[in-house]
């Protein structure tokens, strides 16, 4: 592994919660041949009361080409397109949710006192019935 990680063009496979779990990720997708980078991870360690808000984390980057073959290791039971629980409707978007103006909000007072809120996560929202959900997935 050397110049060729120059010369990727990287997508975020996963955001991990820790520099642990993603370090674990980035040795089994070694181990099979497929080179990644990690992110984020001293602002992660830093400041962990920051992770989740806005998609914050350790992110394993990996090829585009080998994104296929990566997702199949990292999640094997994923074969299926996600869909909404309540409406089975595939039309799912990675966002702030609903209450993305309340979400912000929040967001810039936090950011103004300096204080830290933990919840504000993003959450898979469907576009057909307006309803947000999480998953066991880790995105």
């Amino acid at each position: 592994m050397g110049w060729e990680l120059f010369n990727m063009k990287t997508i975020r496979l996963t955001t991990c919660q820790n520099i642990q779990e993603a370090a674990l990720i980035k040795g089994h997708l070694e181990n099979e041949g497929i080179p990644c980078i990690l992110t984020n991870q001293n602002i992660t360690t830093l400041l962990p009361h920051f992770n989740n808000m806005l998609g914050s984390g350790v992110q394993v980057l990996v090829d585009e080409n080998d994104l296929e073959k990566a997702a199949s290791i990292i999640f094997p039971d994923q074969d299926e397109p996600l869909s909404c629980p309540f409406c089975n409707s595939t039309n799912i978007k990675y966002s702030l949710g609903s209450k993305k103006l309340s979400k912000m909000f929040f967001i810039l007072i936090s950011a103004l006192h300096t204080i830290p809120i933990n919840n504000i996560s993003k959450t898979y929202h469907c576009a057909d019935c307006n309803s947000d959900f999480k998953t066991d997935i880790v995105s």
